[in-house]
Formats: structure tokens, C-alpha cells, sequence
């Protein structure tokens, strides 16, 4: 009996909500605050939200990515990127409320800035700012303060600079464990080959002496 083997086939799409946006461009601070703050004016918990945006800084669409609680907004990057991806966005835009009317940003909030930018210029969709939303228009920009870009990411382009190390550790959260022998160096494999060779050949006789075991079995047969 043959048995048929199957993969799950499945697809993502996005699901259009009551629109919340002006046809206006986001170009600075102050334009996106306009248009948010009154969204997010009477929300009593902190909120996430992202704007994704055209080459020419019009917005396509916004999601709200998290709902926290009433300090704490619980995002996650791949909660933020997910829409960023299926809008097609050339660039993003960060924002989230503080309900208690404080604009200054926590360790938290450096932390999801810093975190989204480093993951978002590797994707290739830049984060132009991350603005906190406070009472009666009043917001804290990143990038007006400075904040943003922050410290860039070097790429290197030697493997030995590659560090796989921690990939392995995250890896062994989710149970997967692999020994991996290590890797030989080129010397030394070449090293290790070139002496199997060199047996193989001791080990085959040569024709000469072939011949001469050949000649000396068959004087003996003669002398017999």
C-alpha cells in the first residue's frame, strides 16, 4: 500500500479595518501626531502601533501591534514586522502612548528602539522615527532628540568574525541539540589525504617486482 505524504499549504493576508488615517504624508513629527493623537487620545493602556510608508513618506496603512497594560507595552519585533512585510512598506514608523502623560522613554522603550532598527535596516525598511504619544499633542521624538540612528551595525565579512555560538544556545531553548564534530582545516585534510596516498602506493607492489618474483618461480621449476 502506497502512502501519500502531504504538506500544508497556507497564506497570509491582510485584513482592512476602519481607516484611522488622514491621505496626508508623514514627514516629521509633528504631521504623524496630528493624525494619531486623537486615535490614541482615549486608550488607558499603552499601545503600540506602526505606519507603514511609501517611498514618498505616505502612509498605506497602520496596525496596532500591541496592547500592553498600563505601563508596559509587551511588543515584540516580529509582532511589528509581520504588516510591515505584507504592506510592502519602503519605511515604518513607531509609536505608542503613555497614559499617565510622562513623555520620557523607559529602558523598555530604548530597547524596543535600538532592537527594531538593527532588524529593520537588515530588512531593508528603514524606522524613521519612534514617537511616544502624551496628552493634548504633546509626543517625544527619537529622532528629533537624537536618538535615532543609533549605534550602526557592523558587517563582517570574514567567517572567523562569525560567532555561531549563540545561535546554537537559542536553539537549545526549543530542545534541538546536534553535536557537530569539528571542522578540519584545509592544511590538514590535504595533509591527511597526501599519506593516504602514500600508503595506497606501498601498499600496491610495482611491476618491476612483479618481474622478478615471476623470474625467480620459474627458475626454480626449471632446476626441478
Amino acid at each position: 500500500m502506497n502512502r501519500k505524504y502531504g504538506l500544508d499549504q497556507v497564506s497570509v493576508r491582510l485584513v482592512k479595518e476602519q481607516p484611522l488615517l488622514a491621505n496626508e504624508g508623514i514627514t516629521n513629527p509633528e504631521s504623524a501626531v496630528r493624525i494619531l493623537a486623537d486615535a490614541f487620545r482615549d486608550y488607558d493602556r499603552e499601545v503600540v502601533g506602526v505606519v507603514h510608508l511609501r517611498n514618498d513618506n505616505v502612509p498605506i496603512n497602520m496596525t496596532i501591534a500591541s496592547i500592553g497594560t498600563l505601563n508596559s507595552s509587551l511588543a515584540h519585533p516580529r509582532e511589528i514586522m509581520k504588516a510591515a512585510f505584507l504592506s510592502n512598506a519602503a519605511s515604518i514608523l513607531l509609536f505608542h502612548n503613555h497614559p499617565s502623560g510622562r513623555l520620557e522613554p523607559s529602558k523598555e522603550d530604548i530597547a524596543l528602539t535600538n532592537r527594531m532598527q538593527q532588524l529593520c535596516t537588515l530588512a531593508g525598511i528603514p524606522v524613521l522615527d519612534h514617537i511616544i504619544l502624551g496628552k493634548d499633542q504633546y509626543y517625544y521624538s527619537f529622532r528629533e532628540k537624537d536618538i535615532l540612528p543609533m549605534d550602526s551595525m557592523p558587517y563582517s565579512t570574514d567567517l572567523a568574525d562569525i560567532n555561531l555560538k549563540i545561535a546554537e544556545k537559542e536553539a537549545e531553548k526549543y530542545g534541538y541539540r546536534q553535536e557537530i564534530k569539528p571542522q578540519k582545516s584545509v592544511r590538514k585534510s590535504l595533509s591527511e589525504l597526501k599519506a593516504q596516498g602514500e600508503k595506497k602506493e606501498d601498499a600496491v607492489p610495482s611491476e618491476t617486482g612483479r618481474a622478478k618474483r615471476k623470474t625467480t618461480a620459474k627458475a626454480k621449476e626449471d632446476a626441478r
